[in-house]
């Protein structure tokens, strides 16, 4: 049987990385999924991918940094999927200039708006729905520098992952007594895009010992197909050799 079979899915970034592979694993688990992300191009291609397993996907071009097309996204997904059970707040960046000193103020603003104020905006609209319902599931995709903040991941983007405990701990604390959830899942280095904006790209030999976008989809079925009744608040995803982070 199929963990996730009529749910519901709304995923942000879901045009590569981990929301790509999020995405996938949702609807060969049976979900129906909103796609989420700036690239019209490359979700129309993913939601082709979805919909010939036999799953509705829905095309929802959205830059997450702006509160507007959060709005429209929701309604869009809404209008096209019936409810939503589970959101996957998985959008994020990062910059080359991760220093104090580096970071300008439009790099730190468009930081935090991408990774951390886009899901607070989409958990504020959505939740209602779900509270009511008593019924729905929030994943906030973190990271290991929640954990350990760092240079290397930078002090923006440290402080915004930081941020998404902050967020799934007060949304269990409203959500809890209406039987709604959220996890945050702190992925470690993982094989993705971003990387190519460190300072020194990692090596192919050690990328491929990083977790994996699929490792990442895989964690989040688990904490969505739970039964209702249980709540694993934090994941912490780490690669088995440390060496690589």
């Amino acid at each position: 049987m199929n963990r996730l079979e009529n749910k519901k899915i709304v995923v942000t970034g879901a045009s590569s990385g981990f929301g790509e592979a999020i995405a996938l694993a949702c609807a060969q688990e049976g979900a129906d999924v909103a796609l989420v992300a700036r690239r019209a191009d490359k979700l129309e291609a993913l939601a082709n991918r979805i919909r010939s397993m036999g799953r509705t996907a829905i095309v929802c071009p959205c830059d997450v940094g702006e509160q507007a097309q959060i709005e429209a996204t929701v309604a869009a997904a809404r209008t096209g999927l019936g409810r939503i059970d589970v959101l996957v707040n998985n959008a994020g960046m990062n910059v080359s200039h991760r220093r104090i000193d580096a970071t300008t103020t439009e790099e730190w603003d468009q930081i935090i708006n991408v990774n951390l104020t886009s899901a607070w905006l989409f958990t504020k609209i959505v939740m209602p729905e779900m509270v009511e319902r008593r019924d729905g599931t929030i994943v906030n995709i973190g990271s290991k520098a929640a954990n350990y903040p760092s240079l290397l991941a930078g002090v923006a983007y440290s402080a915004s992952k930081l941020g998404m405990h902050a967020l799934t701990r007060v949304t269990n604390e409203e959500g809890n007594p209406h039987m709604v959830r959220a996890c945050t899942i702190n992925p470690g280095v993982g094989a993705t895009p971003i990387l190519d904006l460190r300072p020194k790209p990692p090596s192919a030999e050690d990328r491929a010992k990083m977790m994996q976008a699929e490792d990442v989809a895989m964690t989040v079925v688990f904490a969505a197909s739970l039964p209702q009744r249980a709540n694993v608040e934090r994941i912490d995803l780490y690669p088995t050799d440390v060496s690589v982070g």
